[in-house]
């Protein structure tokens, strides 16, 4: 089945993979998000923030924990408000900055590994 651009649909029922050492690496981190009058800047409040692309996860769904973005509690909730993105400014360019970020984040500490590169 797929949506109009031929898209295939995400699957209902399929599990997103978890991973509790990336999601953990989430805690204490600095904002990547750093939406402008938004982010408190304060790692002590920050998670692990799911990165929702298009045909990634249904409706109410998470995405794998492959894109998880380091983000402080008032980011992640304009984040998850898609309909609130254009008041603070937040564009897809900048959610993938942050993604970008948090990825080499998670790959200077060990926890993503490119398959052939030196350990």
């Amino acid at each position: 089945m797929s949506n109009l651009c031929g898209r295939p649909i995400y699957q209902k029922g399929l599990k997103p993979a978890k991973s509790m050492p990336i999601r953990n690496a989430s805690a204490q981190a600095e904002c990547t998000l750093r939406i402008p009058g938004i982010c408190t800047f304060d790692p002590s409040r920050s998670s692990g923030c799911h990165a929702r692309f298009f045909n990634f996860a249904g409706a109410a769904q998470k995405v794998d924990d492959l894109f998880l973005i380091d983000g402080c509690d008032a980011c992640h909730s304009i984040l998850d408000q898609r309909s609130k993105w254009a008041d603070a400014a937040l564009g897809w360019d900048d959610v993938l900055r942050a993604l970008m970020l948090s990825q080499q984040r998670r790959r200077a500490s060990g926890l993503i590994v490119l398959k052939g590169e030196a350990a």
